[in-house]
């Protein structure tokens, strides 16, 4: 069936669309549920999600050692930009405008440059926020430049040992590359993220690549994302040295300086660490040091915020707090003037520059938490609408092989990622078993099975 760009706009999600009245009330009822509503929780509170994982590509040009692709990602078709359109219609329905949607695969740069524009420009017009979610490799400065004029947001680099990327023995050599994607990015007027996999083959490498990353003034974003057992990837259990409380430390020795991860909480205490912090010149200083004050700053937010429904507009709300509680403002603003001065000779080294840290605790496949699956921050885009990522990594295969119906111009459409375009009936093709593929198409631990039974015979 045809699938064009210029009959998109009529492309209409089937029966997925959100039917409550206030998009936060499901993060917050399971936030609430489990006992992770408390006076430092943003998330329910001020956004209905944190963001959504719209995956264009099951492809990847890297092999990684941690994975979370199904054994049979190389062996799916990409998903038409019909179906896209419609996951992008129910995203909004969902969550409304402010939302962050993830361009994520695979790597979402094995698509046409075209296809990528086409989502940006989408994601634009729906009002919502558009990353690219990248391992860099194919992300030249022309092909960023090309997204950021269509309307990307954010470019998110995924940059890390478990990638095996030839030449580079360590995260210490692999700064060349990290610097070089900084430089593609440079200027375009993209927020800069990067991402790491926390794993054994790089745990005590972690302070330094933390201050790397701190002394990056381009980088507005940083996540480390802990080893999980889960996907394709040969390596499985997480080993036990690897916690949140000693990735955070690990981050604050690269620092230099106590991060407050505790203070502001983005979803489930055992799946998200936040922290938010100012750096200059090689100094860095956390911003949510007093917790009591951002209590209070979060309560008056609340507090202003008229618009229960979907992402808060903060430089609005900002000004109507500033109004309301004109002494908190200024115990903010003391607060601020303390934070700074704290950076002391960095501010004369380089310039000061907000920076976000995360830490992620990404479950394994066979032990999921029902209250943190209910309380997920962070969802991914399926047929049957958004979906938990750990749930959704735990059960890649169904969800590749569920058929995804859309309405379009001329009757409803289905897809799953067994067919290379749009069927006028819902009889679908099923996954290909991997066993039988040949080796070019496998990755993981079943590229690496199928290699050892060839060398035993």
């Amino acid at each position: 069936m045809k699938d064009t760009a210029s009959s998109l706009c009529s492309i209409v999600p089937a029966g997925r669309k959100f039917l409550g009245t206030d998009r936060r009330a499901p993060l917050r009822g399971g936030l609430q549920g489990c006992g992770e509503y408390g006076a430092g929780q943003t998330a329910g509170r001020f956004y209905p999600i944190a963001c959504v994982a719209l995956e264009v590509t099951q492809r990847c040009n890297l092999d990684c050692t941690l994975c979370y692709l199904s054994d049979r990602a190389e062996m799916t078709y990409d998903p038409p930009l019909s179906v896209l359109y419609a996951r992008l219609a129910t995203i909004r329905s969902h969550y409304g405008t402010g939302v962050s949607v993830q361009l994520t695969g695979g790597d979402p740069t094995l698509r046409k440059v075209e296809d990528i524009e086409a989502l940006c420009r989408e994601i634009r017009r729906l009002g919502m926020r558009s990353c690219l979610m990248t391992n860099g490799i194919r992300a030249s400065r022309a092909f960023l430049t090309r997204l950021a004029a269509a309307g990307l947001d954010d470019v998110a680099f995924h940059v890390d040992m478990t990638q095996e990327r030839k030449g580079f023995g360590n995260e210490a050599e692999l700064n060349t590359v990290r610097r070089a994607y900084i430089r593609r990015a440079r200027g375009l007027g993209l927020r800069i993220l990067f991402n790491t996999t926390v794993f054994g083959g790089n745990f005590d490498e972690l302070s330094a690549l933390a201050r790397f990353l701190r002394d990056c003034p381009e980088v507005a974003f940083v996540s480390f994302q802990m080893q999980a057992d889960t996907g394709r990837g040969v390596l499985r259990e997480r080993p036990d040295a690897i916690t949140q409380d000693s990735v955070a430390r690990a981050i604050e020795a690269g620092y230099g300086t106590p991060l407050h991860f505790g203070a502001a909480a983005v979803g489930h205490s055992k799946c998200n660490r936040y922290a938010s912090v100012l750096t200059a010149g090689g100094r860095a200083v956390s911003l949510l040091s007093n917790r009591r004050l951002v209590y209070q700053v979060i309560a008056a937010l609340e507090a202003v915020d008229d618009q229960k429904d979907a992402h808060i507009r903060i430089r609005a709300k900002v000004r109507r707090v500033i109004l309301r509680y004109p002494l908190l403002a200024l115990r903010v603003l003391g607060h601020l003037a303390l934070s700074v001065a704290r950076l002391g000779s960095g501010l004369l080294r380089g310039p000061m520059r907000r920076q976000a840290v995360f830490i992620h605790n990404f479950m394994a496949a066979d032990a999921l938490e029902e209250d943190r699956c209910a309380s997920c921050v962070f969802m991914v885009a399926t047929a049957n609408g958004p979906l938990s990522m750990c749930a959704h990594n735990a059960q890649r295969d169904l969800h590749l092989a569920t058929p995804d119906r859309i309405e379009g111009p001329s009757g409803p459409s289905w897809w799953n990622a067994a067919a290379p375009r749009l069927s006028a009936t819902p009889d679908l093709p099923d996954l290909n078993d991997p066993a039988m593929a040949p080796l070019k198409h496998l990755k993981g631990k079943m590229r690496a099975l199928r290699r050892a039974r060839k060398d035993a015979s």
